[in-house]
């Protein structure tokens, strides 16, 4: 990248909005034209950080001072109007316009002024898009186009302004051609770029990594395997630190408690002297008053180096609290099932891969289903589940699946996590729910949010319970579950799916971090 200039300064931003004050406390950043890369748990705010820095409206009351040294351009994880033709999005309607008229006989002076040198504009269009690997049509919806290709559309807008990037989780629905591509921009952009991500590729090519918390904003220098392993040098330290101040709590207890028996011991043969003594009684007084007064401060004491220990521990607690996996019970047995679990005669979807698939699954098999975008891996799942038919071929099912597409749209219809657990397992009494719940790091705060509001990390641990507590472990269909996870539960998930009894066919753009399941069958979609 050019010579290193600022960007961005943004100092004492935090929410004011009741309900958000767990996020984090005041957060001062200043932005360069460089890579760097905003990370957190799912749910800690980084996207409404990101459209605050972009001046979107996020609906939530904040403070702060924001000042923007240069454009910059904003790629939210927002579609855009799918109805309006890819030429209306790269806002090149009114310049085709006056070419058509133009074209046909058209003399208007605010044509040709409009046009300028731009003669080949639709050609020139056509050929970018082909480019791209890309639909060259220009009047083509963007409705018509698939996730993979329309988040394509969207980066090489971004990156045709030339101007500091704000990038929010954009490498999802990306096939390995699109990321490979994604990451050679990035490397090519000279204004810089703040990156929300969790794709451990894009943070392996940046030059600073910022971490969102309920503590804060902490600021990494180097890339992802930098971050990480500072991160485990701070790990290691907190335990160090919380170790020592369990230690010190202990020899401080046995100590006060000496010290407190000592007096004691003082004050009871002081009672005794006054029994035997010849002094006047008003002295005698003032003394045992006295007596009583020191061992009154010095319980205080005690009290208050007894708390200042505890309160340290307790922010370090936090800190390695929120660093840890959540737990998640053990998932059931299998259900029996009598030849395979699905089977496909000749198969030929409506979408995407044109040749006929047909293959055998049992109960337990592990299935992972690899393809470009576009190539009908959803529109698979979509048919083993029952929700689109086949344009020929045989589908035949002998249980119950579990499809959990991309938005994981299972959960949307719940007011809350409580009523997920009780319409979707058989548990139904809310104190056993809601620990349960907080097992998996939902505290009562999160609670009352519906399920369509979750973040996907939250969201997919919740769906994760789900299965957890199922009476029978069912067979899983699993529609790109990595995307918009957060390190914690991308762990938790693969975690989850490594012991998980039953079988399940996973739709991925990223093999590699999947290997280590143990499928037993591929299917390619070319």
């Amino acid at each position: 990248m050019s010579e290193l200039s600022n960007v961005l300064s943004c100092r004492q931003f935090q929410w004011l909005h009741p309900g958000l004050e767990w996020l984090h406390p005041a957060i001062d950043l200043q932005l360069q034209n460089k890579a760097q890369a905003l990370v957190g748990l799912n749910g800690c705010g980084k996207s409404l950080f990101l459209r605050y820095l972009a001046r979107q409206e996020t609906g939530l009351v904040h403070s702060g001072e924001l000042l923007w040294q240069q454009p910059f351009y904003y790629v939210s994880q927002q579609e855009p109007d799918l109805n309006q033709s890819i030429s209306h999005y790269l806002g090149l309607d009114t310049l085709f316009a006056a070419l058509d008229r133009v074209e046909v006989g058209g003399l208007e002076q605010n044509d040709f002024d409009h046009i300028g040198d731009r003669w080949l504009a639709k050609v020139e269009l056509v050929q970018w898009l082909q480019q791209l690997d890309l639909p060259s049509e220009p009047a083509l919806s963007l409705g018509a186009l698939s996730g993979g290709q329309l988040m394509k559309l969207r980066l090489a807008k971004a990156f045709a302004t030339e101007q500091f990037l704000l990038l929010d989780e954009v490498s999802n629905h990306l096939d390995k051609k699109a990321r490979l591509w994604l990451q050679q921009q990035l490397q090519q952009h000279q204004a810089g770029y703040l990156l929300v991500s969790h794709d451990v590729e894009l943070l392996s090519t940046v030059d600073c990594i910022y971490q969102l918390s309920p503590l804060g904003l902490e600021k990494y220098q180097g890339n992802y395997q930098d971050f990480l392993q500072q991160s485990q040098r701070q790990q290691q330290q907190l335990q160090q630190q919380n170790d020592k101040l369990k230690q010190r709590q202990s020899i401080q207890q046995q100590q006060q408690q000496r010290l407190l028996e000592l007096q004691q011991q003082k004050h009871q043969q002081a009672k005794r002297n006054r029994v035997h003594s010849n002094q006047a009684p008003i002295l005698l007084g003032k003394k045992a008053q006295q007596a009583e007064q020191s061992r009154g401060r010095l319980q205080l004491q005690v009290q208050a180096q007894q708390q200042e220990l505890g309160a340290k521990r307790q922010q370090i607690q936090r800190q390695l609290d929120y660093r840890e996996l959540p737990k998640l019970p053990e998932p059931r047995e299998v259900k029996p099932c009598s030849g395979p679990v699905i089977c496909c005669d000749t198969v030929v979807l409506p979408y995407g891969h044109s040749a006929p698939l047909s293959f055998q699954l049992n109960v337990q098999q592990r299935c992972l289903v690899s393809g470009g975008n576009g190539s009908g891996k959803s529109t698979l799942l979509q048919a083993l589940a029952g929700f689109i038919q086949p344009e020929q071929g045989l589908v035949q099912v002998k249980q119950k699946l579990w499809y959990l597409d991309q938005h994981l749209s299972l959960l949307d219809s719940f007011p809350g996590a409580v009523d997920a657990i009780r319409g979707l397992t058989t548990m139904s009494q809310e104190s056993q729910i809601r620990t349960a719940l907080s097992g998996i790091g939902l505290d009562a705060l999160r609670l009352n949010v519906p399920t369509q509001q979750l973040s996907g990390g939250e969201r997919m641990k919740l769906l994760l319970l789900i299965l957890a507590l199922q009476p029978y472990a069912p067979f899983l269909l699993l529609d790109e579950p990595d995307n918009h996870l957060d390190f914690q539960a991308l762990a938790m998930l693969k975690a989850f799916l490594r012991k998980y009894p039953a079988g399940f066919i996973l739709v991925t753009h990223q093999d590699a971090q999947w290997q280590q399941l143990d499928f037993s069958a591929l299917i390619r979609l070319d």
